[in-house]
Order: structure tokens, then C-alpha cells, then sequence
């Protein structure tokens, strides 16, 4: 019972996790911006920086 309850919040975690990190892509995606593209392809190349992920970020928050 232990490990499974390990499992879960593993997965949960990890889970959340993915979503911050997919968070400049999402916004891209849901507000229909111009360069979605390269938001994507950079979210998903440079984006495990902190640098990286910060300017994605504000990159999609920019019309």
C-alpha cells in the first residue's frame, strides 16, 4: 500500500511539474499567437533553462 501511495504522488508531481513546464506553449496555443511555432520549438529546446523558459514565457504573454 505504501508504494502505491508513493506512485501516486509521484505521478502527481510529476504530472504538475509538466505543466509548468509546458506553461509558454499552452498560452501560445490557447491565445492563438502569431509565433506558436517557435514558441513551441523553443519552449521545448531551451526551455529546461531557467533563462530560457523565463524569456518563452514572456514571449507568449506578448501579442
Amino acid at each position: 500500500m505504501e508504494t502505491l501511495a508513493l506512485f501516486i504522488v509521484m505521478a502527481i508531481f510529476s504530472l504538475f511539474v509538466l505543466l509548468l513546464y509546458l506553461t509558454p506553449t499552452l498560452m501560445a496555443v490557447k491565445h492563438q499567437h502569431q509565433y506558436k511555432a517557435w514558441i513551441i520549438t523553443l519552449n521545448l529546446t531551451i526551455g529546461w533553462t531557467l533563462l530560457g523558459w523565463l524569456f518563452v514565457l514572456i514571449w507568449s504573454t506578448r501579442k
